[in-house]
Formats: C-alpha cells, sequence, structure tokens
C-alpha cells in the first residue's frame, strides 16, 4: 500500500496517544498503516490479519479505535464493525479501503470515516482528528449519577481522574474531591474504557491522558 504525502503530521506533545488495532489481510499494507498512524501519534497496540483477528484483539486490549480494511476473507470489516458496536461500543471504527463502493454500507455501520486506498497522509490526519473528536464528544456527554444524602449528583466522567474500588463501592477522584459510588469495578469498566481509562490494578482504574510517570520498579 503505498501512502501519498511526504509531509510530517503535527502532533502535539500535550496529545495523549491513540491507542488503536490495525486490521488488513495484506501484511504490507497493515504495516504501511501502521507507521502512518504511529507518526500521527498513535499507539499501534495490535495488528490484525483477519476479521475475527481484529475483534479478538479489540476485546482484549481495549483500544480507543480499529483502522480496519474492508474486504477481507471470512470476516470483512463490515463484520468487524458490527461485531465491535454490540461488544465494545466505545470503540471507534475507521474504514480503509480501496473500494469507494463499501463507503454507503460502511456508514451504514456507524463508523467514524472511511479513507480511500492509497492513502493520503493529511487524509488519514483527519481520520484521526475524527475519532479524536468523537472520543472526546462522548466524554463531555457522559456523567454519572451519584447519590449523596438524598441529592443526585451529576459528575462528568471527564472530570474523574482515577477511580478506586473499594468493597461494593468505587471511589471516584476528581481535581475537586472524591466520591463515592455503590457500584463495582467490571460494571462500570466497559464505561470507562471508552472514555480514556486504563485497568491498572484490579482495584484500580487511570485516565491514560492524567499519567505522566511510570514506576516500572514497584513490585505487587
Amino acid at each position: 500500500m503505498s501512502i501519498v504525502g511526504t509531509a510530517g503530521p503535527v502532533v502535539s506533545v500535550n496529545t495523549p496517544p491513540l491507542r488503536v488495532v490495525v486490521a488488513d489481510d495484506e501484511p504490507i499494507a497493515a504495516e504501511a498503516l501502521a507507521a502512518e498512524l504511529r507518526r500521527l501519534g498513535c499507539d499501534v497496540v495490535a495488528i490484525a490479519r483477519s476479521g475475527d483477528d481484529a475483534i479478538q484483539a479489540c476485546a482484549t486490549l481495549r483500544p480507543a479505535a480499529c483502522f480496519s480494511d474492508v474486504s477481507m476473507p471470512r470476516v470483512d470489516g463490515l463484520a468487524v464493525a458490527r461485531a465491535l458496536r454490540q461488544s465494545s461500543p466505545g470503540i471507534r471504527v475507521v474504514f480503509v479501503s480501496a473500494h469507494p463502493h463499501f463507503a454507503v454500507d460502511a456508514y451504514a455501520a456507524d463508523v467514524v470515516d472511511f479513507v480511500l486506498k492509497p492513502i493520503r497522509r493529511s487524509r488519514l490526519s483527519e481520520a484521526v482528528d475524527r475519532v479524536r473528536r468523537a472520543l472526546s464528544a462522548h466524554d463531555e456527554d457522559e456523567r454519572l449519577l451519584v447519590p449523596e444524602r438524598g441529592t443526585i449528583h451529576l459528575v462528568p466522567i471527564r472530570e474523574i481522574e482515577w477511580v478506586q474500588a473499594d468493597g461494593y463501592y468505587l471511589w471516584l477522584h476528581t481535581a475537586q474531591r472524591a466520591w463515592m459510588l455503590r457500584e463495582r469495578m467490571h460494571k462500570l469498566e466497559r464505561r470507562l474504557e471508552a472514555a480514556g481509562f486504563l485497568r491498572v490494578h484490579r482495584s484500580a482504574m487511570v485516565r491514560v491522558a492524567t499519567i505522566s510517570q511510570l514506576d516500572v520498579s514497584a513490585q505487587e
């Protein structure tokens, strides 16, 4: 797969990496797409060679987005998009295809964007930006209902920095205070992952954008 364009992308140092899965049954095309996405500030967490592998990778790794070819044997990109919409609605899908006639079916599958091959670097950058905006809009709208002393508070997920499990309760830590919510971590995990959180411990989830340092020497 050829990539048209030579100018490097402008990626803000303050922009957190976008975790993505690449799906394409053609190895050269998959590697080329992954390389370009890395240039655009993406963290390619997996390269899947089939639709089945893409669905499995997304279920296991919980990326923000899946950049998938449409025409793949057995399980094609459309089937991948439909499967993710059912099992992982927070994962955004972008189709990358040499076949423009797939575009109508693609948008019917609720994908974020449809990028034609050969890929222009500027066009791929637009697709990445659309994914970020879609995730941001989701984050802006999502709120958690937190009862406290007879009052229901609407706590925006975008304000939560990390979540701590405490028995049957969760502590939602924001910059201003911590909110206590009667809920189990596993029931809230998928919703928070779609908003950019990462499970770093069985009792803790952290918004990836707030991580500034990792201590790799710490022992369990």
